[in-house]
């Protein structure tokens, strides 16, 4: 996907954040944009059994009332891009799925991507963050996933660093508003880092204050 993705807001819960996963990794990046103006190579397939291993469930049936979840509540979801122009603050917000449907009793489901989101996904030739799936499995937050998602967008090396006003990283997050900094770093940052951790990646964070409030976060990492 390209870095924009990864460094916005997609407002997507654990679970259609593993279903829009399962789907980005079966387009092919390189092939043109032209390309995925057909519907049926913007039509996804995603069978329990891949969304089973990539949650770490026990059971499939899990992973069916899962995925039938996951169908009500995706065609909701939208990217949000924010980017600074010389007018001010640009805000695009961009739909995931054009239609999702699960397919009862046979242990499946098919998304298709809208148009207006493939630009980002396919004929990507820089500026980009990938990561393997398997990666993934059994993450239990979906902020760890965010956070793994956004420190890989700044560095394609094993080892980075990357300096962030705390608003903005509350925003890429889509940390609760209600949440102050403290809370911010005490209740979403340490555990997402902690979980990230138990998979071997090493992450350290400083703050740094303007006056006498919390203004930036340094992550400095490396990963496994």
């Amino acid at each position: 996907m390209k870095n924009t993705i990864a460094r916005a807001a997609q407002s997507l819960g654990l679970t259609e954040k593993r279903i829009i996963t399962l789907g980005i990794s079966k387009i092919d990046s390189r092939q043109s944009k032209t390309v995925y103006k057909d519907e049926t190579k913007r039509t996804i397939t995603i069978t329990a059994s891949e969304y089973q291993t990539i949650a770490n469930l026990k059971r499939e049936l899990d992973a069916y009332k899962e995925l039938q979840a996951g169908t009500e509540k995706i065609g909701k979801k939208q990217l949000t891009i924010k980017t600074e122009t010389m007018r001010g603050k640009k805000i695009t917000r961009i739909n995931w799925i054009e239609q999702a449907t699960y397919e009862q009793g046979r242990g499946k489901i098919k998304i298709c991507f809208t148009t207006k989101i493939m630009p980002y996904l396919c004929a990507i030739e820089n500026r980009f963050t990938t990561y393997k799936i398997n990666d993934t499995a059994g993450i239990k937050s979906i902020y760890a996933w965010r956070l793994m998602e956004f420190l890989i967008s700044w560095s394609a090396k094993k080892e980075g660093q990357r300096t962030i006003p705390i608003k903005n990283i509350q925003e890429i997050l889509e940390i609760p508003t209600s949440y102050e900094t403290g809370g911010t770093i005490a209740r979403i940052i340490k555990p997402a880092i902690n979980e990230l951790e138990k998979r071997n990646w090493k992450i350290k964070c400083e703050t740094e204050k303007t006056g006498r409030k919390i203004s930036h976060i340094t992550f400095t990492w490396r990963k496994p």
